[in-house]
């Protein structure tokens, strides 16, 4: 045994004896990290909440907890064979940490929007049925029906009591449907787990509260998930038949152990699946109005290039969504625009280019967000280039994380319309993100491997095996620590951005507890009527009487006043027009909340002249008087 030999055998004897204190050296890192959030999450206290939101308030021990996850995350998927069950706790803990952060820091839920749909499940609870001329929410009734029977069940008098916890329950639950989908369209387990990590750490839009919206995305990575591991050409699992296949099935990674598995063709199974998927579409249907739409068009991408069968799968999802919207469409179009067509560029836009005088501190959480989003598109054109000979894995991504654009051209969701095209994109610009934060590396190869190396797809392990799994090749070191570096900065990039981009916005978005008891008070027992707001921006309608109200905004687009600044006679035109607008037997209210002064305080609605001008002409005027006074709430009443 030459000098040479002997050295190597004492290298890797080093490295034998080394690694099982390795590993439990690294383990430590999760639950630390866990703890140290907790710790830091227990010492924050929040009295009041100053521009910039959450982020400020977050002790350094809560960002030490974060950071400390993401280097065990990337110490993790560093490794040859990462651990499946190691980064699944991983991937929750960041979800917890991301997600479970506000509902323990806050007493009452977030964003103003989620108390309109309490008060469409306090509605069914009280009526147990819906009345879909209210509005739209129960035109599409499967969340709030679904929610209402477990309110029942739970023996809740409320979904207030858990409404808080919404995102934290989806964003858990879109955890184990990414991961079917990503390992029925043959990522690596690196990348596999890599998208989930950064799927979580780029969710910012907000969207996943407790709403029919945040369920639909649920359902919509359910039945994705259905289709791509038993209907996809590229899927190992697949039930279609060999003909169907073809050449697009993707050659089976030689690095995976055990033999191939078999193609089924039972039609017994292959029907049992598309019912499966046709039945879980049809209660996506009915739960939200955008969603079945949007993923009928991604199927129908794949089915156009023979990537799913059968073919007409999609053909009998659009079938099913509008056998269910026709009914529904004259109250749809005679509130809404249905189809219209021309507003790319309006839609393309996000919601900053509609806001007025913002303040910098919103001028900050817009630009983060603004740049979360590119990051991730930017990242997801990347993996697409540098993983182009994986053709059909490509495809394949590129047809599901781009054909939502083409809702902006046939919709009128205003500024809002990106925001859903982001969604909807996201799993899929993670997946092509994650190839391009961890591509195959191009192994040191000899003549005799050259060949066949050639063939291998852009989604196997970077460190591949010969065909006994006996031995490994080398990556360059060079290119093997940038690997390692990638991890953790496209990761840390993501997140830097998520948290002004997720929680900047909460000096207006949480509702003070106080508040929300007040107006939920004032709900259940004022007379109905005309229900005047400076500002859409409180925790309103979370009684089943909510539609007995009608709330008109003041100030704001499409507000009474709209961009024109208050007056010291506005007290009296608003109760003029009010006199006018409601029956004797009805009121008239205006409600001013601790919320509306942050929200306009953020986005410049109006000024802050015309706020003071409004509340001052209100104490002033005989018209009004006030009824209730507390430190968040005034409600001002109209006298007869």
């Amino acid at each position: 045994m030459n000098a040479t030999s002997l050295s190597e055998t004492s290298s890797v004897r080093a490295q034998r004896s080394s690694a099982p204190s390795l590993p439990r050296l690294l383990d430590l890192l999760l639950p630390v990290s866990v703890a140290l959030w907790a710790l830091g999450v227990s010492q924050t206290h929040i009295t009041r909440l100053g521009p910039y939101g959450l982020p400020p308030e977050l002790p350094a021990l809560f960002y030490a907890g974060v950071v400390l996850l993401v280097i065990s995350a990337s110490a993790e998927l560093a490794r040859p064979e990462p651990t499946p069950w190691r980064m699944a706790l991983h991937a929750t803990a960041l979800v917890v940490m991301l997600f479970g952060t506000a509902p323990l820091v806050y007493a009452a839920g977030r964003y103003e929007w989620l108390y309109k749909t309490i008060g469409v499940v306090q509605y069914v609870n009280a009526h147990g049925v819906l009345n879909p001329h209210i509005d739209i929410y129960q035109n599409w009734p499967g969340f709030f029906a679904l929610t209402a029977w477990f309110d029942k069940v739970a023996g809740l008098s409320s979904a207030l009591a858990y409404g808080k916890w919404a995102q934290l329950a989806f964003e858990l639950a879109a955890i184990p449907l990414l991961y079917l989908i990503y390992t029925a369209l043959g990522l690596g387990p690196r990348q596999r787990w890599l998208a989930i990590m950064l799927y979580s750490a780029s969710n910012w839009v907000g969207q996943d509260y407790f709403s029919p919206q945040a369920l639909g995305t649920v359902l919509v990575l359910g039945v994705t998930a259905i289709t791509l591991r038993w209907l996809y050409a590229g899927s190992e699992w697949t039930l279609l038949p060999e003909r169907a296949a073809g050449r697009l099935r993707r050659p089976r990674d030689e690095a995976t152990p055990g033999p191939a598995a078999p193609v089924r063709t039972d039609l017994p199974r292959v029907s049992m699946v598309i019912v499966t998927v046709l039945l879980t579409f049809f209660v996506l249907t009915f739960t939200h109005e955008l969603s079945p739409y949007i993923l009928a068009g991604q199927l129908a991408c794949l089915a156009a290039f023979r990537l799913i069968r059968p073919r007409w799968l999609p053909l009998a999802m659009l079938a099913i969504a509008l056998a269910f919207f026709i009914p529904h469409y004259h109250y749809v179009a005679s509130h809404y625009a249905v189809f219209s067509i021309g507003n790319l560029l309006h839609n393309a836009f996000p919601p900053s280019f509609s806001a007025g005088q913002v303040a910098p501190a919103q001028q900050f959480v817009q630009r983060a967000s603004e740049a979360l989003a590119a990051f991730i598109w930017v990242l997801s054109a990347l993996g697409a280039w540098l993983s182009r000979r994986s053709k059909v894995l490509v495809l394949t991504l590129v047809l599901l994380a781009y054909s939502p654009f083409g809702v902006l051209a046939i919709s009128d969701y205003g500024h809002e319309g990106i925001l859903r095209v982001y969604l909807f994109s996201l799993p899929w610009a993670a997946a092509l993100a994650s190839m391009a934060i961890a591509p195959v590396a191009r192994a040191i190869r000899t003549s005799s491997t050259a060949d066949s190396a050639a063939d291998t797809p852009a989604d196997t392990e970077e460190d591949t095996q010969d065909g006994q799994g006996s031995s490994r090749q080398r990556s360059r070191p060079a290119a093997s620590a940038l690997r390692v570096l990638r991890i953790p900065l496209a990761l840390g990039i993501a997140l830097t951005l998520f948290f002004p981009a997720f929680f900047g916005d909460d000096s207006y978005n949480v509702m003070p507890p106080q508040e929300v008891a007040t107006m939920t008070a004032f709900w259940r027992h004022a007379t109905p009527g005309l229900v005047w707001l400076p500002i859409d921006n409180a925790p309103v309608a979370d009684t089943a009487r909510y539609y007995l109200f009608t709330l008109s905004p003041i100030f704001g687009q499409g507000g009474f006043l709209g961009a024109k600044p208050a007056t010291a006679g506005v007290a009296n035109l608003l109760a003029a027009t009010a006199r006018a607008r409601t029956t004797p037997e009805q009121e008239a209210y205006v409600l001013v909340t601790s919320n509306m002064y942050a929200y306009n305080a953020s986005d410049g609605v109006t000024t802050p002249h015309s706020f003071a001008t409004l509340i001052s002409s209100l104490g002033h005027s005989r018209s009004w008087r006030l009824i209730v006074r507390t430190r968040h709430v005034a409600i001002y009443q109209l006298r007869r």
